[in-house]
């Protein structure tokens, strides 16, 4: 079995560079995850996600991706259709659940179809989290909003939606990014709520995560539970996610270059690594960055990455209608865009 090491590398434009190109040809990294910095067209985005995938010494190579929806889709023109903000089908649950329930899985589904098209393989969504009065607006309408139950509901049906379209799904941000009022891409950020409130709300929309191939953390401390932030926390990586979550897959940390965990960035690495991550995400695409912290990677465990393998082997890609799903979409309003399909 090839074991990758445990990151997710990014580039720094539309095609790699020589110098990416040389670095890349010598290493085996889990994958690669993309931004709007990486795409102009569809065209180019296609032939940048060939060229990482035949370029480093990983034959499974995985790209990543965050298309959720709202504000955050990294493909961003009419050749992709623009997807509302997962707050808009929480909305539609207030009204008529199985309504939401439907039009949410039929988004996610044609979100995922026009990423299989394209060579994606992951995409990083959706969030779990919930949406308080408090709730920095770099969540904001990323949450399906704030009754857990319900948060839970539509998260699975978003995830059901993707995995039927051949692409694995990521829910962040574990345990609950929701009650910060910091953005954690910035500064650091203390929750101070108990363990007992935690367990009958925010924890709520992570509850299938046995299910799950991915989770993303949150670079948040919960310091009820741990005096370290959850990247370098082994109380909640092994004994909550792992032992109480039932969590078999592999743990991704959020982009390590983010100001909401501490110190130099290979011992971000290191802690995170330490704690009980397995894969850790970098974001910035800076290749000199790239080569210091890539000295410091590990390879993924072995019964961790038999279990992805076996599990995402088994998974069946369904074929739907996705012409008559985006139809529905538009007829209740949700998109508009049909160019992608």
């Amino acid at each position: 079995m090839n074991l990758p090491n445990g990151i997710i590398l990014s580039c720094s434009s539309y095609e790699l560079s020589q110098e990416e190109m040389k670095f890349f040809k010598k290493i085996n990294p889990f994958g690669f995850i993309l931004f709007k910095r990486n795409f102009k067209n569809k065209e180019q985005i296609i032939k940048l996600i060939k060229q990482l995938k035949e370029t480093t010494l990983n034959p499974n190579l995985l790209i990543f991706i965050d298309q959720e929806g709202g504000k955050v889709q990294r493909l961003n023109n009419d050749e992709f259709t623009k997807f509302p903000p997962q707050k808009i089908f929480g909305d539609i649950y207030k009204k008529n659940k199985k309504n939401a329930l439907s039009l949410t899985y039929k988004s996610s589904y044609l979100m995922g179809h026009e990423l299989k098209q394209i060579g994606v393989d992951v995409n990083f969504s959706p969030v779990c989290d919930l949406l308080y009065k408090t709730t920095h607006e770099v969540i904001g309408n990323r949450s399906f909003g704030v009754e857990p139950n319900m948060v839970l509901k539509l998260s699975e049906m978003f995830c059901m939606g993707l995995i039927d379209s051949g692409i694995i799904p990521v829910p962040k941000h574990f345990p609950g990014h929701g009650r910060s009022s910091d953005d954690t891409h910035h500064r650091s950020s203390v929750i101070s709520t108990k363990l007992s409130e935690l367990e009958k709300t925010d924890f709520i929309p992570f509850n299938n995560l046995k299910n799950h191939l991915f989770v993303m953390l949150a670079h948040i401390t919960y310091s009820d539970l741990d005096k370290n932030v959850a990247t370098y926390s082994k109380q909640i990586i092994k004994k909550l996610l792992r032992e109480k979550f039932n969590f078999k897959g592999l743990v991704i940390s959020d982009d390590i270059s983010m100001k909401g965990i501490s110190g130099s960035l290979a011992k971000r690495v290191e802690r995170s690594y330490s704690a009980g991550c397995d894969i850790i995400l970098y974001c910035h695409g800076k290749l000199n960055e790239i080569k210091k912290i890539y000295n410091y990677t590990k390879l993924i465990d072995k019964d961790i990455l038999k279990f992805f393998t076996k599990k995402q082997k088994n998974s069946i890609c369904k074929k739907k209608n996705f012409r008559k799903y985006a139809a529905d979409l538009i007829d209740y309003g949700l998109i508009k865009n049909k160019n992608a399909t």
